[in-house]
């Protein structure tokens, strides 16, 4: 029976991520298998930014980290790619990113082997920055072939934007009312300790500045996933929980209609955070109810919360009174 075509993109979107982390692995173990005689028994594992060795490691525990990463990101990626909705851009984005990683690593992994083939002393090793960027090169090569293997997205899914319902708040002209509530992950600060965990590893072994971005990254997915989320006469704004800076605010005047609908942030936006997919916005901290704002630009901006109704009802009345207002004017 021929797979429908909404399969049949899924099927080489799961190539696409998944096809090159398994060849990549291969060819990893192939190298490493053909001059392993020739390696010294510790072998340069890491280069540093001027080209010279700066980590070692065995040669088993080279391999297994190479193909930890390599098959790891076969199945992170593959499985966000099975997870997430496609026709919202989400997914061919994500299929891509995992091909292209896995070509970066193994690309890497098979010129640091190369490297040390022939060495005694691998302090002595060194590997030139042409390879960086060759590593780059094909990984972006691989990228435009990717995206094209993918197929392209129909639009967006026909559940987006508010929901029918679109209802008021009882509210005179001259009452001022405001809704605030704190949304917050579950998802997000144990990835960040993840992160942050890694990081000091990193630290450890191979210098702080090594682990200086995993370790801001971790930190800040740790202690920036709750928002507040405030609905009143500026409009709906975003703020987090502890800090006021990032804020994003979504004035009245931009709001065409307001409503709820569930999502579910892995198949709706490809993940959890501040998330981007073609016509549609938001800040999508975990599975639910979700403020859902049509904006006058035919967008969609999401936020999930608690009590989404109440204040997509507030924002539509607020809304109303501002286009009133603006039309006297």
């Amino acid at each position: 029976m021929p797979l429908s075509r909404s399969s049949s993109v899924l099927v080489r979107r799961l190539a696409v991520s998944v096809v090159p982390p398994l060849v990549c692995a291969a060819v990893v173990l192939w190298v490493f298998l053909s001059v392993r005689d020739r390696l010294p028994g510790r072998i340069a594992s890491h280069i540093g930014p001027g080209g010279n060795a700066d980590g070692f490691s065995g040669q088993g525990s080279f391999l297994g980290v190479a193909w930890g990463v390599l098959l790891g990101d076969g199945v992170l990626f593959g499985a966000l790619v099975y997870f997430t909705r496609p026709g919202n851009g989400g997914q061919r984005v994500l299929a891509v990113i995992g091909g292209a990683v896995a070509v970066l690593t193994g690309w890497l992994a098979t010129a640091v082997l190369l490297a040390n083939t022939g060495v005694h002393d691998a302090s002595s090793v060194t590997l030139p920055g042409a390879q960086a960027a060759l590593a780059f090169g094909a990984a972006a090569l691989y990228a435009a072939v990717g995206w094209a293997a993918c197929g392209k997205d129909e639009g967006a899914d026909s559940d987006s934007g508010p929901s029918a319902d679109a209802s008021r708040l009882a509210l005179g002209d001259s009452e001022i009312a405001g809704w605030s509530r704190v949304a917050g992950s579950r998802v997000l600060p144990l990835t960040g300790v993840l992160v942050f965990a890694s990081g000091v590893v990193v630290g450890v072994a191979a210098g702080w500045l090594s682990a200086l971005s995993l370790l801001l990254i971790g930190a800040a997915m740790t202690l920036l996933t709750g928002v507040r989320e405030t609905a009143d006469r500026r409009g709906l704004t975003v703020t987090p929980s502890t800090v006021p800076w990032p804020r994003i605010n979504v004035p009245l005047q931009r709001i065409a209609e307001a409503g709820h609908r569930p999502v579910k942030p892995l198949r709706d936006f490809g993940g959890w955070g501040y998330r981007v997919r073609s016509g549609a916005s938001g800040v999508v901290l975990r599975s639910g109810d979700a403020i859902s704002v049509r904006l006058t630009t035919g967008s969609e901006f999401v936020v999930t919360v608690d009590d989404a109704a109440t204040a997509a009802a507030l924002l539509n009345t607020l809304a109303d009174r501002e286009r009133r207002t603006s039309a006297g004017g």
